[in-house]
């Protein structure tokens, strides 16, 4: 559990997984795979909710999920490397089946390739203990304002008291320099296969 003077950094629950799923909705709305595998926008205002309850639902369920107030102005999703990736049956037991469902009814499979690739790397490039920034994202009408700063310093704080490092990857070339400001360094960067899309892998080493 993070203790930080920032009182207004909250831990999600379960009963925050709507809003949550919302707020990143609206934050990952033109983010790279979902812009290339649903251009169209009623496809991916039918998928993106889908998609973002699961994460949340996961991250609560085998990680920590963390708001920047009771508002969720930005949300950030952390796991330790032990709980991932979520296996099947770990999903069966922290996903209600209708979002499942949802996803498999909305075309989410298209993205299967993607995360498989993902997953692959970071297995490859951190096969040691750390812990995993999964998702972070705020709303854009709160954007500029140091939120998403206000989501990581806490954590990346503790996980320096465990002496442990940090694994993100990101799609969008223009977060490099916020997680670099933060001390993470590209230590890999591929194009996904048969897509446009480029993955930046960072780590931030253990402090």
């Amino acid at each position: 559990m993070i203790n930080s003077s920032e009182d207004d950094i909250v831990r999600l629950n379960r009963s925050h997984v709507k809003r949550a799923t919302e707020t990143l909705t609206r934050a990952f709305w033109n983010h790279p795979p979902l812009h290339y595998y649903f251009p169209d926008e009623a496809e991916r205002e039918r998928i993106a909710p889908y998609v973002f309850s699961l994460l949340v639902s996961t991250g609560i369920q085998y990680g920590e999920v963390y708001a920047t107030s009771q508002d969720l102005e930005g949300v950030a999703m952390w796991l330790p490397s032990d709980n991932y990736p979520v296996t099947p049956w770990g999903l069966l037991h922290s996903v209600p089946p209708s979002e499942i469902l949802g996803i498999v009814r909305y075309g989410g499979s298209r993205m299967r390739g993607l995360g498989q690739y993902i997953d692959a790397v970071h297995r490859r490039l951190a096969p040691f203990k750390h812990w995993f920034l999964q998702t972070i994202g705020v709303d854009p009408q709160f954007q500029g304002r140091g939120y998403a700063s206000k989501l990581l310093r806490p954590m990346l704080a503790r996980i320096d008291e465990e002496g442990l490092p940090c694994y993100l990857e990101t799609l969008e070339g223009q977060n490099v320099r916020l997680y670099e400001h933060f001390g993470f360094k590209v230590i890999e960067e591929s194009n996904v296969p048969d897509t446009s899309l480029t993955n930046r892998a960072m780590l931030r080493d253990a402090r």
